[in-house]
């Protein structure tokens, strides 16, 4: 596989810890603190923390299994390709039901805040959260994934100006007795609150999509667990050195009642919309992770392959969802939440302990593709420690949870043999198999993946059909010897399908983007050059982009088409504009008038870096189109200035920049009553065919997507205008703004 043929990574550390943390901070705390208090007393805080330390070696161990197999699917994936099929059964089946037990509890605290604010039974907003959550991720609403970071972030923000002020207001006296019920009501207490520290784990499920995964993956893992820890610890902590533990099973909403204490109204207000927002987003986020699991099992045939279905227009897996969706509903009308928190606890422990001996598993058999780029400290005593305390865990939970957690893990069992056995291709790497043949595979595709292509590449951002023949008529004109000309068609796809899973579609049945991409190489050919076509998926078209040209490394110029007026309110949110400011390679954005034979080529000059570059270009077209280049300067009217001094300066800065004046190239210093106005008058007179202009310094300050100077030119000129910047690491910008001479404005 050629590099950059892997799936587009786009997450970085904070949008994986916003996935963790997403999940975490939800009704583990707004419903379960309460529940916790009552229970334990103040240790209840100690309770939070440890859960949080149980759960700490685990998320080692994760982050060394997704490291060495990173690719979407989370636990599932990871037990099902170390320990088995039989394993990744009941792993499955357990994580994908204890993520729906946990979404149904999520929907009922929800359905509890909003019935706490408004005057409607909780199990009617519980039905309407359920198909609200459920449309969302079924409609694969982009919106959802942006607005979760936003949560993520306000939820922080209350919590701690909760916690700081709370600190505060504590009455040392409500701490004692400490441990008023003894420290095993606090270890029974565990079992009950660990649910809320399983959001963690989600972070694997997109391995597959966040960028240095050897780096971000542990440190967002790990990460989501110690802020949550330290998080949960100091609200119990506060929350029940304002109230009394033996008022505090009393009351509808503990925390917000601390709040109303410590911060007044506006604070209970505050943690109420925390409360809600926090819900919601738990209940969100755990129905597109848990619909991922069974899809991602009908991929593998230990589910039936009815769950393995993309919808054709909103590419998302809306069998899985739809079924999720309603189960979590279902059972959060059932309105037992300390019985879905623990049962789904039960099974997670489960899925936990089972990591732990993946771990162990993969270090001991040493197959040649398992390269972890982070390896857990203290092996094998950490995973065994961490597996053991899982189990022990379960052994804290009420009968009823314990019972009903093994009879899933035996429907898991019963359900592989009674079903999948006989049709799933996975093996584990327990199988002799396995680590005779599947290493070799790896090592071969491994090797592929090195390849490294030589020379610099032109990337086009495939779009538009229409621009399509003037972006390959503009690349053939570029492209020198041992240049390649790389044609990339990015499929946005919403959060809720995984992008192996939008991948694999897209290739299967996207004929429409397969027949773009076959005419972008038939007109390859018609212009002389040979084009290679990539087809990806990916969360957005620019950050799809930008994803795939930092991955590739030799991207030396990307090129983009734009057709239509370029009006203020459509740059802001183009796809163009997010490339421009965000590439880390020069960019090319061609304003399209359908680009023909190139005669005449004109290029205002004022000798900064984005001219500079836009010179060179320009040198290339005319050398292999054979076409006249005018160099234009203009000088506004009314300013004194020497003209002759002006034309000998641009000849000068023109002839250093293409090492000597050549034939063919015209410079010119003309006036008009604005710079833009002289371009366009001299477009008029010199009857050019395509104007090449450079980013104004003004593209650095205003919401545009060059600059006025270049935005005006492109939207008047009757011909075809490429805009150009040139990529400059920030300290260099920077310091070039700053040194400067007077008068070297580029534009």
């Amino acid at each position: 596989m050629a590099k950059g043929d892997s799936l587009i990574r786009e997450l970085g550390l904070s949008e994986a810890l916003s996935i963790g943390l997403g999940t975490m901070i939800g009704a583990g705390i707004f419903v379960l603190s309460g529940i916790a208090a009552e229970e334990a007393g103040p240790a209840a805080a100690l309770s939070y923390v440890a859960a949080g330390f149980i759960c700490l070696p685990i998320a080692m161990t994760i982050s060394e299994l997704a490291t060495g197999m990173p690719r979407a699917g989370g636990s599932y994936h990871l037990i099902s390709h170390s320990l088995g099929p039989l394993a990744g059964a009941v792993v499955g089946l357990g994580n994908w039901l204890g993520l729906t037990f946990a979404t149904g509890f999520y929907l009922l605290g929800f359905g509890q805040y909003i019935s706490y604010f408004l005057p409607i039974p909780w199990w009617a907003a519980v039905l309407a959260g359920g198909a609200l959550f459920t449309y969302l991720n079924y409609r694969g609403t982009r919106i959802s994934g942006r607005i979760q970071n936003l949560i993520v972030m306000a939820l922080m923000a209350i919590l701690l100006l909760f916690v700081g002020k709370g600190l505060l207001s504590i009455d040392p006296q409500l701490h004692r007795p400490f441990f008023p019920y003894g420290w095993r009501a606090a270890l029974a207490v565990v079992g009950l609150i660990i649910v809320s520290f399983t959001g963690f784990e989600k972070v694997s499920t997109v391995a597959e999509e966040i960028k240095r995964p050897g780096r971000n993956l542990p440190l967002a893992i790990v990460g989501s667990v110690i802020i949550a820890t330290l998080l949960y610890g100091l609200i119990l902590f506060v929350m029940t050195g304002i109230l009394s533990y033996r008022e505090i099973g009393l009351l509808e909403a503990p925390l917000v009642e601390a709040a109303d204490l410590s911060m007044g109204r506006i604070g209970g207000i505050g943690i109420s919309l925390a409360a809600l927002l926090a819900t919601a987003s738990s209940a969100n986020a755990a129905i597109m992770a848990s619909s991922r699991i069974i899809f991602a099992m009908g991929r593998d045939r230990i589910m039936p392959s009815w769950f393995n279905e993309i919808h054709v227009r909103h590419l998302t897996p809306y069998r899985s969802i739809l079924v999720t969706g309603g189960l979590a509903t279902l059972l959060a009308i059932a309105g037992q939440a300390e019985v879905l928190a623990e049962i789904s606890s039960a099974l997670f422990m489960v899925s936990y302990a089972l990591l732990s001996l993946s771990c162990i598993v993969m270090r001991e058999a040493r197959p040649l593709w398992y390269k972890p780029a982070y390896r857990l400290p203290l092996y094998p005593w950490l995973p065994i420690v961490g597996g053991a305390l899982c189990l022990f865990v379960i052994t804290t939970m009420a009968s009823e949870s314990q019972v009903a957690g093994l009879v899933l893990v035996l429907a898991g069992v019963g359900w592989y043999y009674a079903w999948a056995r006989g049709r799933t291709e996975i093996e584990g790497e327990l199988t002799p198999l396995l680590a005779r043949e599947r290493p070799l595979e790896r090592v071969v595709a491994a090797a592929e993946r090195m390849a490294i292509s030589r020379g610099r590449e032109i990337l086009i951002s495939v779009a538009n059909p229409a621009t399509v023949r003037s972006l390959i008529r503009l690349a053939s004109t570029l492209a020198k010897e041992g240049t390649k000309v790389i044609a990339l068609k990015v499929v946005p796809v919403p959060s809720p399908t995984p992008l192996w899973a939008a991948q694999e579609y897209i290739e299967s049945k996207g004929n429409k983007n397969k027949a773009l991409l076959r005419k972008v190489k038939e007109e390859g050919q018609a212009a002389g050059i040979q084009v290679d076509t990539f087809l990806r998926a990916a969360r957005s078209v620019s950050s799809g982009i930008l994803s795939f040209a930092e991955a590739r490394g030799d991207i030396g110029l990307i090129l983009l088409g734009w057709r239509g007026p370029m009006a203020l309110s459509r740059i802001r949110e183009s796809t163009d504009k997010a490339i421009v400011g965000g590439a880390k390679s020069d960019v090319a954005v061609l304003r399209d008038r359908g680009l023909g034979k190139i005669d005449c080529v004109l290029i205002p000059f004022g000798g900064g870096p984005h001219a500079r570059l836009g010179l060179l270009l320009a040198r290339d077209m005319m050398t292999s189109e054979g076409a006249e280049l005018v160099v234009l300067k203009v000088v506004p009217e009314g300013k004194e200035v020497n003209m002759e001094g002006e034309m000998l300066s641009l000849r000068k800065m023109v002839s250093n920049v293409l090492g000597g004046l050549r034939e063919g190239v015209t410079t010119k210093v003309v006036r008009g009553r604005s710079v833009e106005e002289g371009i366009l008058a001299e477009i008029e007179r010199s009857k050019c065919d395509l104007v090449v202009i450079g980013a104004s310094e003004e593209w650095f300050f205003k919401d545009i997507l060059f600059g006025t100077i270049p935005d005006i030119v492109a939207e008047r000129a009757p011909c075809s205008v490429l805009m150009v910047r040139k990529y400059e690491p920030s300290a260099v910008s920077w310091a070039r703004r700053v040194f400067k001479r007077m008068g070297s404005k580029d534009v």
